[in-house]
C-alpha cells in the first residue's frame, strides 16, 4: 500500500516497510533515491529526488510498485500480465518494463490497458510498440465499381482506456500507416466503321420487309441484314430506309420483289436487298485503376514497410495512391477523367483513449502518429 500522506507523522521506518531494504544494515535515507535499488522511478513516486538533498517529507504518498516484464507478442492486454486479477484492479502502483528489442505487435491494437485498472500504472518502454497496417483500397475496374476503393486505417499502437498511465517512451511507439486509396477506371473509348454491301438475296438474316395496309394503301418498310436493322420507315412507294439499330449513319436500298401474291387485306411483302450500308461501332473499355498500396504496419504475420500503390492499365487507369509510412495516412488514388481515385487511410493513433481518459508521456524516443 502507498505510504501515508501529509501531515501526519512518517519516520524512516515506514519508508524501509515500504520500499524494503536491498543492501540491509543501517537504514538512511541516500538509500532510497528514485531509481536506485529500492524505489522505482514511477508517476507516484515522482516527489522522491534522484540524487542531492533527501527529505522524509518527499516520501508522502509513494508506495512501491509491483514490477513487471513483458514478452514479444500480438495483441496485448495489459490486465493478465500482472497475474492476480487483484494486482491490476487495486488501486496500487503498477509498473510495466517493455525491454529492447521486445516488438509488440497488435491485428488493430498493439497494447491495450483495459478500463477495469485502479491505482496508476507507469509503462517504461524501451521495445518497439506497432499497430497494424492498413489495407489498400481495391483499383477501379469494369466490374462494377470503375471508381477507387478507399483505403483502410492504420490500427493504434496504444490504447489506454483509464486514467493514472504515464509512458515512459525511450524506444518506439508507432501507430499503423493508413492504406492508399484505389485509382479510377480509365474513360470508355469508341471508334466507327462503315461497312458498305452489295445485293443479297432474302433470308433469315438479310431482306426488306414492305408493310401495305387494305388493297395496296399506306404501309412502311423495315430492313435487316447480319444483324442491323433499318427503318421502320416511309410508304408502300419507299425505297431506301436509315440505319437504325445499333443507332448509326447506314442505309438499305430496296431490291427485286419476291413471289409473293397479291392480297386485299393488310399484309407484309418481301424483297430482295438492293445494297448499302452500315455503321459498325466499337467501345473499347477503358483500364483498371492500380490498386492502392498497404500502409506500414503489422499484416497478421509481420511489419511491413509501406508500399507504393500499383500503376493503372491502359488506357487510361489511373495510379493507386501510395500507402503511409508509420502513422501517417495514405495517398488518396488518382483521378481518370471519367473516374475518382479512392481516398486514403488515416494513419493510426500512437496512443489512443477516451474522451475523459488522460494520460502523460515522456519521451526520449520515437513516437509515430497523433496522440488522442
Amino acid at each position: 500500500m502507498p505510504i501515508k500522506s501529509s501531515p501526519a507523522p512518517l519516520a524512516i521506518s515506514e519508508i524501509v516497510t515500504e520500499f524494503g531494504d536491498d543492501a540491509g544494515g543501517s537504514d538512511s535515507l541516500s538509500e532510497y533515491y528514485r531509481g536506485g535499488a529500492n524505489v522505482n522511478d514511477v508517476a507516484t513516486n515522482s516527489n522522491i529526488p534522484t540524487s542531492g538533498a533527501i527529505d522524509v517529507g518527499d516520501f508522502y504518498g509513494a508506495g512501491n510498485a509491483v514490477s513487471v516484464a513483458a514478452s514479444a507478442g500480438t495483441n496485448i492486454d495489459v490486465a493478465p500480465l500482472f497475474g492476480s486479477p487483484d494486482t491490476f484492479t487495486n488501486a496500487v502502483s503498477k509498473l510495466l518494463t517493455i525491454a529492447a528489442p521486445i516488438q509488440i505487435v497488435g491485428n488493430n491494437v498493439a497494447l491495450t490497458v483495459p478500463s477495469s485498472m485502479a491505482g496508476t500504472l507507469d509503462i517504461q518502454n524501451a521495445g518497439n510498440i506497432i499497430g497494424s497496417r492498413g489495407g489498400g483500397g481495391n483499383a477501379g475496374s469494369g466490374g462494377g465499381n470503375p471508381t477507387g476503393g478507399a483505403g483502410s486505417a492504420g490500427g493504434a499502437a496504444i490504447s489506454i482506456q483509464k486514467a493514472g498511465v504515464t509512458i515512459n517512451n525511450s524506444g518506439t511507439i508507432s501507430g499503423g500507416g493508413g492504406g492508399g486509396g484505389g485509382g479510377g477506371m480509365g474513360a470508355n473509348s469508341s471508334s466507327s466503321n462503315t461497312v458498305n454491301f452489295g445485293s443479297a438475296n432474302y433470308s433469315g438474316t438479310r431482306g426488306w420487309q414492305q408493310n401495305f395496309g387494305p388493297h395496296g394503301s399506306g404501309g412502311g418498310a423495315s430492313g435487316f441484314y447480319d444483324g442491323v436493322n433499318f427503318g421502320p420507315a416511309g410508304t408502300s412507294n419507299t425505297t431506301s430506309i436509315s440505319q437504325n439499330s445499333p443507332p448509326g449513319s447506314g442505309t438499305m436500298n430496296r431490291g427485286n420483289p419476291l413471289g409473293d401474291g397479291p392480297f386485299t387485306g393488310s399484309h407484309t411483302k418481301r424483297y430482295n436487298v438492293g445494297g448499302g450500308s452500315y455503321q459498325s461501332t466499337t467501345t473499347t473499355p477503358g483500364g483498371a485503376g492500380g490498386n492502392g498500396g498497404n500502409g506500414y504496419g503489422f499484416d497478421s504475420s509481420s511489419v511491413v514497410n509501406a508500399q507504393s500503390g500499383a500503376s493503372g492499365s491502359s488506357p487510361g487507369g489511373a495510379n493507386g495512391g501510395d500507402g503511409g509510412g508509420a502513422g501517417a495516412a495514405g495517398s488518396a488514388g488518382s483521378n481518370s477523367p471519367a473516374n475518382n481515385g479512392g481516398a486514403g487511410g488515416a494513419g493510426g493513433n500512437s496512443i489512443t483513449s477516451p474522451g475523459s481518459v488522460n494520460y502523460s508521456v515522456s519521451n526520449s524516443g520515437t513516437i509515430n502518429g497523433t496522440q488522442g
